[in-house]
């Protein structure tokens, strides 16, 4: 016979604190505490439970998942097995997926000037093409690696031209005007 539940007499007790509580996002060690079980327990919980998200690593849950399970575990006639049950149904917790880029020796020194043509700068845009995502986020690697070094000359082609003012006193629109006059030619 299975071990039964060892918080199952206090889950109307559970519910009420995940009710009251501010907390929109439950961490393992959430769990831990609010369940008073040691960290296996936990994360099996967790996966029992179900809507794991994985932030930066961190497993978290929803509250709203957290209170509709405690929901089916009051109205269920058999608390250990109510668990039991959505533990086996449960779907894996999600696993981020590791990004191995690294850039070629003579590419740590890259600068505004030496990136490629699919790397586009002009003010107020920035556009990145390219034939799949791992292109892309090579590229954007670059970019990134460019910003490290040249962070200076990204920002002029990145930020918008200043404003002219126009100037208010006729004489020196004439004058300004012939500069330009001047420079067309």
């Amino acid at each position: 016979m299975p071990k039964p539940v060892s918080w199952s007499y206090r889950t109307h007790e559970i519910r009420e604190r995940v009710q009251h509580s501010k907390t929109q996002t439950w961490t393992r060690r959430d769990i831990e505490d609010l369940f008073e079980v040691k960290r296996a327990t936990a994360q099996t919980l967790m996966k029992a439970i179900g809507g794991v998200q994985n932030i930066g690593g961190t497993h978290l849950l929803d509250r709203e998942a957290l209170l509709e399970f405690l929901e089916q575990t009051i109205a269920a006639d058999d608390v250990s097995g109510a668990v039991r049950s959505r533990r086996q149904e449960a779907a894996p917790s999600p696993q981020p997926r590791r990004l191995t880029i690294s850039l070629p020796n003579d590419l740590k020194s890259v600068m505004a000037a030496d990136l490629p043509s699919n790397i586009e700068l002009s003010p107020g845009r920035l556009t990145i093409s390219g034939k799949g995502s791992e292109g892309i986020i090579n590229d954007l690697y670059l970019l990134a690696q460019a910003m490290q070094n040249d962070l200076g000359s990204i920002q002029a082609r990145l930020d918008p031209m200043p404003e002219r003012k126009e100037v208010g006193d006729p004489e020196l629109q004439r004058l300004f005007a012939g500069l330009a006059r001047r420079e067309r030619k």
